[in-house]
């Protein structure tokens, strides 16, 4: 039977109607392809094909003792979907993160670790001047049954978040900037959620906009059903069944002054890790990744805290900090041209012992004919422009003078400026903390709470 190229569609209000989601083709040597595109998640494409999403209707009750009550779906995602329930035992609203097939099974084979993580940052109390609320709590968790061929589903029982910064970003900043009294709020939970994290010798290792959540906040949830009562979409093909998925809904954005009184939380710990023991090494969004990902070379706990160097930026301008994409006229493929804005940007240099200890340290790197000599080039010799990173900032103009020196002063303190971090030779050892920026930083010293 032929394995399905699937293709994800977000839904679009303003699409003509299709007249079918599933269209069979005929390769060059007589194989026949099926090719589906899904509004939402993939339902019905099973777990030995890479999925497995949980089907469920609302009403449904779902757990060991029937507890959860399914009213809404919040989201999906590429390992997940997220419902909201009603807890029958404590009488409140919950949200149940369900792994799809696959992604559960990966768990089961230990290669996957986000309940061994929200068990450990539970039990371990947090370092002093962090509070408990900038991490997901884990309520329960189960094992639920799947359909057909879905597999089992590994479920995660967690308070019901808002949203997320990159849809309040949309929402507040039309895709530019955030307001500089949010982003510090923002930081500064963030940068709290991430020391608690370490502090538990865990790295997250995808923080991003996305991965970064705020409270529901005073919502008055049964209240918001009944405005918005939960949808589906039409019906649609699958691999060997007709599905309906739900229209994902969740809750509404709140303005900038609510966005200002929110508790933002460091979620989705699906990718998250030990510190000193890996089980897969490609991580981190490309645009987000330390040197030492990309040249795949020993990381730890730091690799956060660069990413989070790069989300200051973002978040105070609106725009990427290092291009994805090639450069040409200095002979630069896409990679080594994000490693070149690096070495520009930060004046910083990598080292012959960074570079043999990396897969892929020659690939990108030329080693010194000197033995003496510590330092390596980048291949190709791209000159390397003193960039002060101030200057960068104060090009977008979306700063005060004092605001600029302090931003790139406290970006410096993150890692993504040199002598910082580990770029350079005698980094510290993982858990120590002591490159991480203060979590009393006077540049982010907006409202504590």
């Amino acid at each position: 039977m032929a394995r399905p190229a699937v293709v994800f569609k977000e839904a679009d209000p303003h699409a003509p109607p299709r007249s079918s989601n599933k269209h069979v083709s005929v390769d060059p040597e007589g194989n026949t392809l099926i090719d589906l595109e899904f509004i939402e998640e993939p339902l019905g494409v099973t777990a030995e094909q890479g999925h497995g999403y949980l089907r469920v209707e609302f009403g449904d009750a779902l757990g060991p003792d029937k507890r959860y009550k399914v009213v809404r779906k919040l989201g999906w995602g590429m390992n997940a979907s997220v419902w909201m329930a009603f807890d029958e035992k404590e009488k409140r609203y919950v949200a149940i993160k369900a792994l799809k097939g696959y992604s559960t099974d990966l768990f089961k084979r230990n290669v996957t670790w986000e309940l061994p993580a929200l068990q450990r940052v539970a039990s371990i109390p947090p370092p002093p001047g962090v509070e408990s609320t900038h991490w997901p709590q884990l309520l329960d968790h189960f094992i639920q049954p799947g359909r057909d061929r879905d597999g089992e589903h590994l479920c995660l029982v967690t308070d019901v978040l808002g949203g997320d910064v990159k849809s309040l970003q949309i929402e507040v900043a039309k895709k530019k900037g955030l307001p500089l009294p949010l982003a510090k709020r923002i930081l500064l939970h963030t940068l709290r959620g991430l020391a608690h994290m370490h502090h538990c010798n865990i790295v997250h290792t995808d923080l991003k906009h996305d991965n970064i959540m705020f409270d529901a906040g005073s919502a008055d949830i049964a209240v918001l059903i009944e405005a918005d009562p939960p949808r589906c979409h039409p019906p649609e093909e699958s691999w060997e069944c007709t599905v309906q998925a739900a229209v994902s809904q969740p809750l509404p954005l709140p303005s900038f002054s609510e966005a200002m009184t929110r508790t933002y939380v460091v979620s989705d710990f699906g990718c998250a890790q030990p510190t000193t023991l890996h089980t897969f090494d490609e991580i981190t969004t490309c645009g987000l990744r330390a040197p030492e990902v990309i040249l795949q070379g020993p990381w730890d706990e730091k690799v956060d805290i660069w990413a989070f160097g790069c989300l200051i930026f973002e978040f105070i301008t609106g725009s990427a900090l290092f291009e994805m994409k090639p450069y040409p006229e200095e002979g630069l493929d896409e990679t080594t041209c994000h490693l070149w804005q690096m070495l520009c940007w930060t004046q910083d240099r990598i080292t012959r012992e960074q570079v043999e200890a990396s897969k892929l340290g020659t690939q990108y790197f030329d080693l010194p004919d000197n033995p003496d000599d510590p330092f390596c080039n980048l291949k190709g010799r791209p000159r390397i422009y003193n960039s002060p990173f101030w200057a960068l900032l104060k090009r977008y103009n979306v700063l005060e003078e004092a605001d600029v020196f302090a931003t790139a002063k406290f970006m410096q303190r993150s890692g993504v400026i040199p002598n910082c971090r580990c770029l350079r030779k005698g980094g510290n050892e993982p858990g120590s903390g002591q490159h991480r920026p203060s979590l009393n930083s006077s540049t982010l010293d907006t409202d504590p709470s």
